[in-house]
């Protein structure tokens, strides 16, 4: 497959990352959610994201007032947690997320850094912590072979940490010294990343297993404004080096 071919359609291009990303083993049966990217602002993971990253968030009201207050969704993972929240779940459960989400940024570099941008994510759920970590190295595995051979993108899996978090905040130096956080980089820009939330978010939604036990979590989340920017500028080098496959002259 070649990188995106930029006389191709959104929603062509769309398709085209969707296929990819169900190819991949990890990802394999994941059950479609289709759900709202706005979050009650009195929701947990709402408040949560407000409360330590208020420069980032976007919150709308509704002609009620306060009460009808709703946080854009930061990323897809948060609107799935909060519509699983209070359940009991099958181990290990899979499940999967298309939408847009909504931060607000300092600056503006189309492809790269938007105020509103596609991603969609898996999240996995098991009561066994060891088979959370396997997922994530499974993912981290596979991905970038996949982001390699479909889009001609070459990505680096580098650990990482939530730009948001003021470098004293003791949850930016409890994620970096339990290595929760890992990003596929395409030449400076991550495309993609995987976080383990261990009990965290399932404990805050109050989700547990089938027979009562807690659940550990974990996400991958894909970009598709970025990995698109970094396939057709992939294309375009391949034309400049390789005169798009035709032979020249002198």
């Amino acid at each position: 497959m070649s990188p995106v071919d930029a006389q191709l359609g959104l929603s062509d291009v769309e398709a085209q990352i969707d296929r990819m990303l169900i190819g991949i083993p990890s990802f394999s049966g994941a059950e479609e959610l289709k759900l709202s990217p706005l979050l009650p602002r009195s929701s947990v993971l709402a408040t949560h994201y407000v409360r330590s990253f208020p420069q980032h968030a976007l919150v709308v009201s509704g002609a009620m007032g306060s009460d009808a207050e709703f946080l854009l969704a930061p990323t897809t993972c948060y609107a799935v947690f909060d519509h699983l929240r209070g359940r009991q779940l099958s181990s290990p459960s899979l499940f999967t997320h298309k939408n847009l989400c909504f931060r607000n940024e300092e600056t503006y570099r189309p492809g790269e850094r938007q105020s509103s941008f596609l991603m969609r994510e898996f999240i996995f759920l098991s009561t066994d912590v060891g088979l959370v970590h396997e997922w994530i190295g499974h993912i981290v595995r596979d991905v970038p072979s996949s982001l390699a051979e479909e889009f001609w993108v070459d990505a680096v899996v580098k650990k990482a940490s939530d730009p948001f978090f003021d470098p004293k905040d003791l949850h930016l130096k409890f994620q970096e010294s339990e290595n929760l956080k890992s990003e596929f980089v395409v030449d400076g820009l991550a495309v993609a990343s995987v976080n383990l939330h261990l009990g965290a978010f399932a404990r805050s939604c109050n989700l547990r297993s089938n027979d009562g036990q807690p659940l550990y979590s974990a996400c991958f989340g894909l970009g598709y404004d970025r990995l698109v920017a970094k396939s057709t500028a992939a294309r375009a080098d391949v034309r400049s080096t390789a005169g798009d496959g035709r032979e020249t002259s002198g």
